[in-house]
């Protein structure tokens, strides 16, 4: 009898083996064909033209958390970056993309979609319309790319793809040195600074609720409330960009950093 039950446990054991195997097997396999995809649209939308980087001689389009010289005026305009992505091709091949989030230093590096109809539409479908477990950023669709605050998502990943960056931000040192969003458009590049880190709930947190305000600081407020930690805006923006993720560590938890425009 003894001899039967370790024999049905070994086998059980094997099974759920065999399976967490396959299962972990099968999501590698995801992940690769799901960032060479995005990595292929990509290359299938760069300009010809590639601004030089900022360690370059002669870059027009300097590291954009660099501090000034001394002699800089502070209250100077940053210099114009020139997008990367052609926007209007992945437009052509998606109407329903609006653009183009980087954030420097990070794996994030996407296209943006925008569905009013069907909010969490890209929430499980990818760039081409299939399915897909990861997903493609995605903008609020309450939002325009008019409104005070630009609200986007995407998933946490077991590989560190997508949003999972953001987990990242609650070390302090990691938020020091990740602070540049860039965002392409058709309009141009739209640069922001990461200034507060928010653990926030879905559903509770009123940051989700901020996308047209009548008063600053009552958003401002609003992001204090949530954060870790907050530096505080350093200019006088009035038009901000919140990216969100899963935080699997708490019940309804979510992963915030929240930026000001600043170019």
């Amino acid at each position: 009898m003894r001899k039967t039950i370790c024999t049905l446990l070994a086998f059980v054991f094997l099974v759920a083996a065999m399976g967490a195997a396959f299962w972990f097997t099968r999501q590698f396999i995801e992940s690769k064909e799901e960032q060479g995809k995005f990595q292929q649209l990509a290359e299938a939308t760069l300009l010809e033209t590639i601004p030089p980087k900022a360690s370059e001689p002669g870059s027009q389009n300097p590291e954009p958390d660099s501090a000034p010289p001394p002699s800089a005026d502070p209250e100077a305009p940053l210099p114009t970056l020139e997008p990367v992505h052609d926007i209007a091709a992945l437009q052509s091949l998606n109407p329903n993309c609006l653009g183009w989030i980087t954030v420097p230093g990070t794996p994030i590096d996407y296209p943006v979609m925008w569905t009013p109809a069907d909010p969490e539409f890209y929430l499980r479908t990818a760039f081409d319309g299939e399915y897909s477990s990861y997903g493609v950023p995605f903008m609020d669709a309450r939002c325009s790319l008019d409104s005070d605050n630009l609200i986007l998502y995407s998933h946490n990943k077991f590989d560190g793809s997508m949003f999972t960056a953001l987990i990242h931000y609650g070390d302090l040192g990691y938020f020091e040195g990740h602070r540049t969003i860039l965002f392409e458009t058709l309009d141009g590049v739209r640069q922001y600074k990461i200034f507060a880190v928010c653990r926030a709930n879905a559903y509770r947190s009123q940051i989700y609720q901020s996308i047209d305000f009548d008063n600053k600081a009552d958003f401002l407020d609003t992001v204090q409330a949530d954060s870790q930690y907050n530096v505080g805006p350093g200019g006088s923006a009035a038009e901000f960009i919140t990216l969100s993720t899963c935080d699997i560590s708490r019940q309804d938890g979510r992963w915030v950093v929240v930026g000001e425009r600043i170019g």
